[in-house]
């Protein structure tokens, strides 16, 4: 059953106008209209409808504006539905050592042969950063090369090993990451645990819930604590760094600290993202406050051209000055039925 609710979430660490920390803490998400955070709800009806149209088998589409949830369609299911994540997992085990850098005993220059029992496929003298990057397995980490960990059992799951083998609570990484992660985000509807933590792609959340995690990276780290406080939860250096190319030389796909980037985008060219098999996004733009969040199921199908790329320009508030641009931009689309194609450096066209 198809179900519609206009919602907003946060992003963006702080709100400019309160000074408090954007998203919805340990509690429920609050809901707001769409024009309440400056933009259109048929905007965002429309961006509903063409993603349901570009990808099989949709659950869900939510997109979240200065911390509250504008807009929420569920195409089956419930809000409290469970997807498997598939890798955006890689980008929640990026989050537990954000957060063990932040309580100051992680470090993405530490090296992994000095931290684990076992290093996997690891070089042995790649650093955190390396694992974080998917350059771990690289012949000469000096001059790292890109690879993608699909199951992480190559290089990945050391993040995993790490908190294990070295959280100062002596807990397992599964426990940990309850009480560090899980809890401080005040997750409803995941489910994420096994005696060795898997980081490659064993997560199961809801839509809610993985906004949260993404709210995260847009709040650069920063989260309300228990008591509405601003809590830095997670390094903002891990969170900020985390979303550039860090090795912009290494091949491959333009990757941070496990997410992925678009860097010719018109919209937002720092949006960044957790992407998994079947279609399981979680954008974050902070140019824009918003986090665009869908997942199901469709194995022929981008979270780059079938989600993000239709829900862009429904984020760009009133009041932002892009928002002419992409307004005109937006009508082209939709009068020529054509696809958006930018090069870096150069103006957005239409061909």
């Amino acid at each position: 059953m198809l179900k519609t609710v206009f919602v907003l979430s946060v992003v963006g660490a702080m709100n400019d106008v309160t000074g408090a920390v954007l998203g919805p803490g340990q509690g429920p998400w609050e809901q707001v209209t769409p024009e309440s955070e400056g933009l259109n709800s048929q905007d965002l009806e429309t961006a509903a409808s063409d993603i349901n149209s570009k990808v099989s088998g949709r659950q869900c589409f939510l997109v979240v504006k200065n911390g509250k949830i504008v807009h929420e369609t569920i195409y089956s299911g419930s809000e409290s539905k469970t997807n498997t994540g598939f890798s955006t997992t890689k980008s929640m085990c990026s989050s537990l050592f954000g957060i063990a850098t932040e309580q100051g005993w992680a470090s993405p220059e530490m090296k992994v042969a000095d931290k684990v029992s076992n290093g996997r496929r690891c070089n042995p003298d790649a650093a955190f950063k390396n694992v974080l990057t998917m350059t771990g397995t690289s012949p000469d980490v000096a001059n790292p090369r890109y690879k993608y960990d699909t199951f992480g059992t190559d290089c990945l799951d050391t993040l995993s090993g790490f908190i294990q083998e070295n959280n100062p609570d002596g807990a397992s990484a599964s426990d940990w990451k309850d009480a560090n992660f899980f809890k401080p985000l005040g997750m409803e509807h995941s489910r994420w645990s096994g005696s060795n933590l898997a980081c490659g792609t064993s997560a199961e959340l809801s839509c809610r819930d993985l906004a949260r995690a993404a709210q995260l990276w847009l709040n650069e780290g920063e989260w309300k604590g228990a008591d509405g406080e601003a809590v830095q939860l997670m390094s903002r250096e891990h969170a900020v760094v985390g979303t550039t190319q860090v090795f912009p030389d290494a091949g491959g796909d333009p990757y941070g600290y496990t997410v992925r980037k678009r860097p010719a985008d018109p919209v937002d060219p720092n949006v960044a993202y957790f992407g998994g098999v079947l279609v399981q996004c979680a954008f974050f733009s902070r140019e824009h406050n918003a986090v665009v969040v869908s997942m199901g199921s469709d194995l022929f199908s981008s979270c780059e051209s079938s989600v993000w790329e239709q829900a862009r320009n429904a984020i760009v508030s009133s009041d932002h000055p892009q928002y002419e641009a992409v307004a005109a931009m937006a009508k082209a689309q939709r009068l020529a039925n054509v696809t958006l194609v930018t090069a870096p450096g150069k103006v957005p066209q239409t061909v």
